[in-house]
């Protein structure tokens, strides 16, 4: 009984095995070479012929279908707007059916391209065009060519530096397929500095100088060559030792720099300049005790005492770097009293006030 069974399985493996292997017996599928093609361009899949072997005919079934002329066909057209891989299914009339795919690429020439857009500064570098994967194996052409602001007319990353904003178009090739893209660099506004000029002042005493147009400020040269005070604001204090030309540079809404200039004429005097009012808060402004013309006294020597009589700053020679403190510690709001020896023969006395405004 056992055996009997044992030889009717076998016999129905057997027929079972024929039987599959028959659906697919000789069923020989080409779905053609791999293609490389231009964006836009119709690519003829397939081989010749794309099926073989079997039983004919054939049906064919190819995806994904989409701008595909007929997925039924044995070798379709197809448009290739990207690298695709494309899959057909090829069944004979027994039944037996073969996958296989081939995959069409789109032309890396479309990799490339002029760049984002982007703003620059009058009178800067200027910005940098063309995408991170323009290759050096392609052939490049901007336009527009002239006075335009590009570096290079066939490079893959020229430098642009328009003086007004500008689109750049790029035609990226490689011998057989070519693309366009374009860029826009804009020019952004640059302030106009309006600075108050001519400007004099007696050696040792400060004037104040005076600019607009601008969200921010920085003043060249600055300290301690030209004793400039409050240097990053739109009216520093200047106490030049000599005829000095102060530059400032101005930024304005959009982020550009606009340069202007003034000359301080400095009218040659010998005369300490003692101001009775300091602001040591920090803010940069009248922070220390100024003492003009004081650089033509080196021997000087400086003595302060609060109200009580007591020292509590003393400098030989003084350099105009007192803040209000003693010992390293702040001195309260208060008048304190002076006495300035200038190595000379001369002795001053009087009093300084010292005033800490809120920041």
């Amino acid at each position: 009984m056992y055996n009997v069974y044992s030889r009717y399985t076998t016999l129905v493996i057997v027929i079972f095995f024929f039987s599959f292997h028959s659906v697919y017996a000789g069923l020989t599928v080409n779905p053609g070479p791999p293609q490389t093609v231009c964006k836009g361009d119709s690519a003829i899949l397939g081989g010749s012929p794309t099926a073989s072997g079997g039983t004919a005919p054939y049906s064919y079934t190819w995806s994904p279908g989409a701008g595909m002329n007929n997925p039924n066909d044995s070798n379709p057209h197809v448009l290739i707007t990207k690298t695709t891989m494309f899959y057909v299914t090829v069944t004979d009339a027994s039944g037996g059916r073969v996958v296989d795919s081939v995959q069409v690429t789109l032309s890396p020439i479309y990799q490339a391209n002029a760049g984002s857009d982007t703003s620059i500064c009058p009178l800067t570098a200027g910005a940098t065009l063309g995408g991170s994967n323009n290759a050096a194996s392609f052939n490049y052409s901007w336009t527009p060519v002239g006075p335009t602001g590009l570096s290079c007319y066939s490079c893959a990353h020229p430098t642009a530096t328009p003086t007004v904003t500008t689109t750049y178009t790029l035609v990226a090739s490689n011998g057989s397929c070519s693309d366009t893209t374009q860029v826009v660099v804009t020019v952004l506004a640059t302030p106009t500095i309006t600075v108050t000029s001519p400007v004099s002042v007696k050696e040792g005493y400060q004037v104040t100088l005076n600019a607009s147009g601008a969200n921010s400020y920085m003043w060249t040269p600055g300290k301690p060559d030209t004793n400039i005070f409050n240097q990053n604001s739109s009216d520093p204090q200047v106490s030049p030792t000599s005829t000095t030309t102060y530059t400032v540079v101005g930024i304005g809404a959009d982020g550009c720099p606009g340069f202007n200039t003034v000359v301080v004429d400095v009218i040659p005097d010998t005369d300490l300049v003692i101001y009775n009012t300091f602001t040591p808060n920090g803010d940069g402004i009248n922070d220390t005790w100024f003492i003009g013309n004081l650089d033509l006294y080196p021997n000087n020597t400086l003595t302060i005492f609060n109200r009580y009589g007591k020292q509590v700053y003393y400098a030989q020679p003084y350099s105009g770097n007192w803040d209000g403190t003693t010992s390293g510690d702040e001195l309260p709001d208060a008048t304190y009293y002076y006495i300035l020896n200038s190595g000379k023969g001369s002795t001053y006395r009087g009093s300084v006030t010292i005033i800490r405004k809120k920041q």
